[in-house]
């Protein structure tokens, strides 16, 4: 695939632009993109990060240090993340001409929840392929917090579903 990167545009594609050269997408290859802009979490993020800068030093600064401004630049790129207004890389399949907008991302772990989860199953696909050898077995250690111990070893029982759980 060859990718076209543009900083800034103004074209939106439609389902007729992308496949208009072609009869239909190839089974099970549709593109869908990320809608970030539809969660609860961004318009938590989106409606109160300014309150939360403006009441942080009073509110949260003894319990939780100063405040880090590498944060603003955190929020605002999760923010920015996956709108294409806000750059993309078009992407064309040399073979069948099929092409869509890629939006880029944040690329921030643990606080985009989408770019997060590209991490998390990139990491799990290098431990399996570099890390752990090819055996039909594996043997998990799991933790119980001190707190929730003394259930564990009054009801016995609970420790079968804690490893279904798990």
């Amino acid at each position: 695939m060859e990718i076209d990167s543009r900083s800034q545009t103004s074209f939106i594609p439609t389902q007729h632009s992308i496949w208009q050269r072609r009869k239909g997408p190839p089974e099970n290859a549709l593109y869908r993109p990320r809608r970030l802009q539809d969660s609860s979490y961004y318009h938590c993020v989106e409606d109160h990060f300014e309150t939360f800068e403006r009441v942080y030093e009073e509110r949260f600064e003894r319990a939780y240090g100063f405040y880090r401004p590498y944060l603003r630049s955190v929020i605002y790129r999760y923010l920015d993340c996956g709108v294409l207004r806000n750059g993309f890389a078009r992407v064309r399949c040399g073979e069948c001409g099929h092409e869509y907008l890629l939006a880029f991302s944040c690329k921030r772990r643990h606080f985009c929840p989408s770019c997060h989860q590209k991490r998390v199953v990139e990491f799990g696909e290098w431990v399996c392929g570099e890390v752990l050898k090819n055996v039909p077995h594996r043997h998990f250690v799991f933790s119980i917090p001190k707190i929730l111990r003394r259930y564990f070893l009054y009801d016995r029982s609970l420790l079968s579903e804690l490893s279904r759980c798990a």
